[in-house]
């Protein structure tokens, strides 16, 4: 009986240690885990013990053209290519305001020369630069495009 009971419990855990689960983040990018992760979505398969390998989620077939769900797709896909132009303007403004900062808050201003030697600015040049960088910022910042 003992052997019975034995044999049934190392026939179960068996077939739950080859079960796949997946593992991915949702758009709200909170981490789920599931048996099937949703179509299109890259998602890492969790094995036992811990172990981790990422694999591509299984490809979905692509939705036939003018249906709802193309329309979804491209709607995702233009949703996504605005929030890279944003997280990109974003950085950049971020760099035109570290620069003009450092321009206004610097003392002794240079440029780096072809030898590697510090050519320091004069109060001309240093005043021309700023105005440059302000305008960097004002464009790159302020811009609707």
């Amino acid at each position: 009986m003992k052997r019975v009971l034995l044999c049934a419990a190392l026939i179960a855990w068996s077939g739950m240690a080859s079960a796949v689960v997946y593992k991915w983040v949702d758009a709200q990018g909170k981490v789920q885990y599931g048996d099937r992760p949703p179509d299109g979505v890259h998602a890492e398969v969790v094995e036992g013990l811990g172990t981790h390998s990422a694999r591509p989620a299984p490809a979905a077939p692509a939705p036939a053209a003018g249906s709802p769900q193309a329309a979804a797709v491209k709607a995702g896909e233009k949703q996504a290519v605005s929030d890279d132009v944003a997280q990109t303007k974003a950085k950049q403004c971020a760099d035109a305001e570290d620069r003009y900062k450092h321009l206004i808050e610097g003392r002794k201003l240079y440029k780096t020369g072809t030898d590697g030697e510090r050519q320091y600015l004069s109060a001309e040049e240093i005043d021309s630069e700023r105005l440059n960088a302000k305008a960097d910022v004002d464009n790159t910042c302020n811009s609707s495009t």
